[in-house]
């Protein structure tokens, strides 16, 4: 998997077999908006293993739009079933070609197995602009679950850097409710970033204030940070207090300083090795 190019460079680098309609002596002048197949509408399934589980009806509508003025640009991705094709990348494009009313759409047909065809789908929704955080970690997760994908291939895969990666996938540690404002829009990642690492009943507390709020991630670090003076020891200085905050905002885990004139210790946690990998990479940057 550590071998994969990224796939904003062209999903030719899974789709080795795609079939191409060979160019006939009546077709010299072909352009590169024409198409190697086109198929009905009405004979192409949903992909049965499609991760992302929610579509912007609004966008959807853009696109329709968009699709009615220009045509469908990039061709569909799919695969031949017994009653016709199974859509493989591309649901967007397709629900938004039924919205637009049309009849047929462009496809590039290629041979994949069921898991080559949740992988793909996978790889083409985790590089959308448009999803949001936690879909995208989540589908980091099903390839690391799925098709043992490391933090490597995946950063390889995708463009972005592990580091990224790392942080992605420790959206996930946070709770349902947390991840469901996320979702949501309510809560941004630079908010996830700062209530990770604090214990899941403070976190939840701080969450249902950034939504009635409205707080900025610089008052939520303010407001932790009066919240930790209140509950630190007396000796503990303000320089100790702001270079804890610091840190954990730095290497996105809790950091804590235990000093006693001038020795002690500084403790770091983590939830998992490939988070402890991530804290490892951001220490040796």
């Amino acid at each position: 998997m550590a071998g994969k190019k990224p796939l904003n460079k062209g999903l030719e680098a899974l789709l080795g077999d795609v079939k191409k309609t060979p160019a006939t002596k009546k077709q010299p002048k072909a352009t590169k908006t024409e198409t190697t197949n086109e198929a009905p509408i009405s004979k192409i399934t949903e992909n049965q293993y499609q991760p992302r589980a929610f579509f912007d009806d609004e966008k959807l509508k853009d696109l329709a739009n968009s699709i009615k003025e220009h045509g469908i640009i990039q061709p569909l991705v799919v695969r031949e079933t017994t009653k016709g094709f199974e859509l493989i990348a591309g649901e967007r494009r397709l629900r938004a070609a039924k919205i637009a009313g049309l009849k047929k759409v462009p496809i590039s047909i290629t041979k994949a197995t069921n898991t080559k065809s949740l992988e793909i789908a996978i790889l083409e929704n985790v590089q959308r602009e448009d999803l949001d955080a936690i879909e995208i970690a989540r589908g980091y997760q099903r390839l690391k679950e799925e098709f043992n994908y490391t933090q490597e291939a995946l950063s390889k895969s995708i463009g972005k850097p592990r580091s990224s990666v790392a942080n992605s996938l420790r959206l996930l540690t946070l709770s349902e409710k947390i991840q469901k404002e996320i979702s949501a829009g309510k809560i941004s990642e630079g908010h996830a970033k700062v209530l990770l690492g604090l214990e899941t009943i403070q976190a939840e507390a701080l969450a249902e204030r950034i939504v009635k709020e409205n707080l900025s991630v610089r008052a939520l670090e303010n407001l932790l940070k009066q919240k930790i003076t209140k509950t630190t020891n007396k000796e503990k200085t303000r320089d100790e207090i702001n270079l804890e905050s610091a840190l954990s905002s730095k290497l996105g885990s809790k950091v804590t300083i235990d000093d006693k004139k001038g020795k002690g210790k500084l403790t770091i946690k983590y939830y998992s090795y490939d988070e402890l990998d991530g804290i490892i990479e951001k220490i040796s940057i």
